[in-house]
Order: structure tokens, then C-alpha cells, then sequence
């Protein structure tokens, strides 16, 4: 037997400590996002050059939940994979668009765009989250806007953002 107490006064006390983070992937659906980290890095094989984003949550479009989880992606902007080089140009566009920065000079001017994804689950691995779609968080359509019948909607909630209702 080992005496716990001697290296926390009064003993461990579960209550004073934060939850463990939740690490599973959100569930499917429409999602309020926010940049939070956008840097460029080189490709691991040095081939290419490509941005790494982290989002926050803010909320779930419906319901406002999953609210501080992450989402990380990368989008490859240059490599000698044409192909790939092709879809992480189209991503990064459609992420660029979303948050109304059609030209972006530095990855600093993600940080804060606000957007709303429609999120998956990868194919190859099923513990990780995808993005599908990028949309304007400002132009969003009534149907996306609208929690539930009972919800007042975006546009009669004072000026405020959808997800701060």
C-alpha cells in the first residue's frame, strides 16, 4: 500500500481537477468554426509546403454543443504531387472564401475567420474528423441558421452572431 497523502494535502481530490479532454471525433454534422493556429511547415519528405490550421468549436449549427473542441487540418499548397498539390490549393480556397479572405499574403490573416463546416468522419481513419465543406458563416441559409421551430431565428437575435445565442 502506497500513501497518497503525503504528496497532496488531505489526499488526491478528483473534484479539483479538470475532466479528462474528449478526443473522440464530433459527430457528424454543421459546425461554427473559428481559426485559431494557421502556420506553414514543410512537408515531412521536403517536397512541398503546406499550412497547418487548428479550429476551435464554437458550436454545433443546431444545438451550440461540442462547444471548445478542436478540429486540425492541413492543406498542401506546394509539393511535386501534382494532385495533391490540386486538392489542398482547392481546400485552402474554399476555406479562404468561407471566412472572406479570397487572397490571403500570410497565414496570420486566418486567424480569427469565422465559417461553418460540414463535418465528416476520414474514410482512413475513423478517429479523426474531416471537413467535406466550407460556407460563409454570413450567408448562411435560414435552414442551416435555424436550430429548432422554438429557436428565434439569427436574424431576430439582437445582431448577434448565430452561435451566440
Amino acid at each position: 500500500m502506497s500513501d497518497i497523502s503525503k504528496y497532496f494535502d488531505g489526499g488526491f481530490k478528483a473534484e479539483e481537477h479538470e475532466q479528462m479532454r474528449d478526443d473522440s471525433p464530433l459527430p457528424v454534422g454543421d459546425y461554427f468554426l473559428e481559426t485559431e493556429l494557421a502556420e506553414l511547415k514543410e512537408t515531412k519528405n521536403g517536397e512541398g509546403v503546406g499550412c497547418h490550421v487548428q479550429f476551435d468549436v464554437i458550436g454545433h449549427v443546431g444545438d451550440q454543443s461540442h462547444k471548445g473542441r478542436k478540429i486540425f487540418v492541413w492543406f498542401t499548397l506546394r509539393h511535386s504531387n501534382e494532385t495533391a498539390q490540386k486538392i489542398g490549393n482547392a481546400e485552402f480556397a474554399a476555406l479562404g472564401r468561407a471566412i472572406g479572405k479570397p487572397i490571403v499574403q500570410d497565414s496570420d490573416e486566418l486567424i480569427g475567420g469565422t465559417f461553418i463546416a460540414s463535418v465528416g468522419i476520414d474514410k482512413r481513419d475513423a478517429t479523426r474528423n474531416v471537413i467535406k465543406k466550407y460556407s460563409s458563416a454570413a450567408t448562411q441559409t435560414q435552414t442551416a441558421a435555424t436550430p429548432a421551430p422554438q429557436a428565434p431565428a439569427p436574424a431576430a437575435a439582437g445582431g448577434k452572431k448565430p452561435w451566440e445565442m
